[in-house]
């Protein structure tokens, strides 16, 4: 919030209102022009691989693992591949089912990707969610509680089914893409989830 102390009262006024209506500090928290043509943008990016670090706490552990994301369209693949040769979860299917291949050998089919998460990190953590978090949107499927965005007009925080979401350090050419994201939740503090991505491809 700005306060411009010297200066007449009608002014300090008029740019008070305009100010506290469109920030909160760096944060903008009505809807920037052209976010909306932003989205549909995002939403085309169909065909992409993500390379990156996966952190997650929970109240009973903890670790991280490098992590392999490809999509193409509804077919997708994630690599989980935990450090000093611990093993690689492979989880690869479509919108409809997913496989798991876990580190020991063993499989499960699930007939409900968002599972995928569950199954494989013990965390409730929607797989369709996340697809729409790295690409610099809300989550489609999951209700907007509160949502805001960045002076630039991308996304930066937003808050769904209880998680908090903030988006952080945002590059690329044609389209800018998160390559930072932290999720937590208000009613479980044990619960920290960072994904660091060192590489973006996208497929036009």
């Amino acid at each position: 919030m700005i306060h411009r102390l010297l200066f007449p009262l009608i002014v300090s006024l008029t740019s008070l209102m305009l100010t506290s209506c469109a920030t909160v500090g760096q944060r903008v928290i009505t809807e920037p022009v052209g976010w909306a043509a932003d989205q549909e943008k995002r939403q085309q990016i169909k065909i992409w691989e993500i390379r990156g670090r996966l952190g997650v706490q929970t109240e009973n552990n903890g670790g991280t693992m490098d992590i392999i994301w490809k999509q193409s369209e509804e077919e997708f693949s994630i690599r989980l591949i935990a450090p000093l040769g611990a093993g690689t979860y492979l989880i690869q299917g479509d919108d409809d089912l997913a496989e798991i291949r876990f580190p020991d050998g063993q499989k499960k089919t699930l007939s409900n990707i968002d599972d995928v998460f569950s199954s494989t990190l013990e965390i409730d953590l929607s797989a369709n969610a996340v697809k729409d978090w790295i690409r610099g949107l809300p989550a489609a499927a999951l209700p907007v509680e509160n949502i805001s965005w960045n002076e630039q007009g991308l996304l930066e925080t937003v808050r769904q089914s209880g998680w908090n979401v903030e988006m952080k350090k945002y590059t690329g050419n044609e389209i800018l893409l998160p390559h930072v994201i932290y999720l937590s939740r208000d009613d479980n503090s044990d619960i920290d989830v960072r994904l660091v991505l060192r590489q973006w491809l996208v497929d036009n």
